[in-house]
């Protein structure tokens, strides 16, 4: 088993990303969000993601045709890579997580030392395996794709050679902010530190009460009714897609010849 295996694996399968992170990441990250709650002998984390094509997001864009957008990959990816790394010989783990919102969702049993259920974090494995940061809107980002893909992921207790975490820089967090400036309702405040494994960055503190609300692409979350929305496809999410287009920072970019947004973008406020 090794990292090119892992990569035909990912090709084979119409992955578009993917990479490894170490256990020993995850050396300060509390019980409740570790692997290691899950499959005490992981040595690896396994981040990866399937690009979201851009047409998805133009009836949204346009106002004229609203689909929800899933943000984790279909279980079926994860469920296949784990089998491929069982077929060696490898004990591995499919996670899916749940809204964290939700934890502790059980009952403690006899000793056990974290409750249910242990909600990893999507975007603390990806930034770690090197796919990509968190952006100022709080929704994760690659330099293919913006935040134009899926994520997923799963613990082996095989050690691969890791990836280095994100570096940064893709979101220019502290100038730009062109997602909180086009959120019709103002959802998004003064921002907060927070680590997502590759050290701490800046990100929008979230009014995500205004959030519920909003009509302007955000859907409900289907793990928990008192999560935050899914606003993959929301006014904020939309403002990153152009952004980042227009500044040439996605190298997807390069493939189309009309840029993303055509015209002035529309929004609906919380009162209308």
């Amino acid at each position: 088993m090794n990292k090119d295996m892992l990569r035909q694996w990912a090709d084979e399968l119409g992955l578009d990303l993917i990479g490894v992170a170490p256990i020993s990441r995850y050396e300060n990250v509390a019980p409740q969000w570790n692997p290691l709650s899950i499959l005490p002998t992981a040595k690896s984390v396994i981040a990866f993601a399937r690009e979201i094509p851009r047409g998805q997001f133009l009836g949204i864009e346009e106002g004229t045709f609203w689909i929800s957008i899933a943000r984790q990959t279909h279980p079926w990816y994860t469920y296949d890579l784990c089998r491929r790394f069982e077929d060696q010989g490898i004990l591995a783990v499919p996670c899916s997580p749940l809204a964290p919102q939700r934890w502790p969702d059980g009952v403690v049993f006899d000793n056990a030392k974290v409750a249910p259920n242990v909600t990893p974090s999507l975007e603390y494995a990806a930034t770690s395996a090197g796919l990509g940061e968190v952006g100022y809107n709080g929704l994760f980002l690659t330099p293919e794709f913006g935040v134009r893909q899926q994520l997923g992921m799963l613990f082996t207790e095989y050690e691969l050679p890791p990836d280095e975490p994100f570096a940064g820089g893709l979101c220019d967090r502290e100038r730009c902010a062109a997602c909180a400036h086009e959120c019709p309702l103002g959802a998004m405040g003064a921002g907060k530190t927070v680590d997502y494994g590759a050290g701490e960055i800046l990100i929008a503190d979230i009014d995500y009460k205004k959030c519920h609300y909003c009509k302007n692409g955000a859907f409900p979350d289907t793990s928990y009714h008192l999560a935050p929305p899914n606003r993959i496809a929301a006014a904020c999410a939309r403002a990153c897609i152009a952004c980042l287009e227009r500044k040439g920072l996605t190298r997807s970019a390069s493939r189309y010849k009309k840029p993303f947004r055509t015209r002035e973008p529309w929004g609906v406020g919380i009162y209308e």
